[in-house]
């Protein structure tokens, strides 16, 4: 696996919470990732969903390409606290990957959160 040179700047921990559906007593089921490493940025931001529409993102979340696979449109995101508390930081609405294909640039993956 190629040196991530952006691995310095993921100061953060992230996890990815999926809906799976509805259990028998109709409540929500989630499946958690592992806790990875990322950078969290709050501000807002006109973006684009999945359909094309425009709408206001709130936080960015950028990591290392290697879990692009975990962000499904509508995941919510959880930001790990020192105290291994969790907070909400919105759920996933656009996936940006950047892969330089060998041009030795850095590749990371961008997800957009509302």
């Amino acid at each position: 696996m190629a040196v991530d040179e952006m691995a310095d700047f993921y100061v953060h921990t992230a996890i990815v919470r999926t809906q799976n559906g509805v259990n028998g007593m109709g409540i929500t089921t989630y499946t958690d990732s592992d806790p990875f490493p990322c950078l969290f940025a709050d501000g807002s931001k006109l973006v684009r969903d999945s359909q094309g529409q425009r709408i206001i993102g709130a936080t960015t979340l950028t990591c290392n390409n290697q879990y692009a696979l975990l962000f499904q449109p509508g995941s919510q995101i959880l930001q790990v606290n020192d105290d291994q508390s969790h907070t909400l930081k919105g759920s996933v609405v656009l996936v940006d990957i950047a892969d330089s294909k060998g041009l030795e640039l850095p590749d990371h993956t961008t997800v957009s959160l509302v």
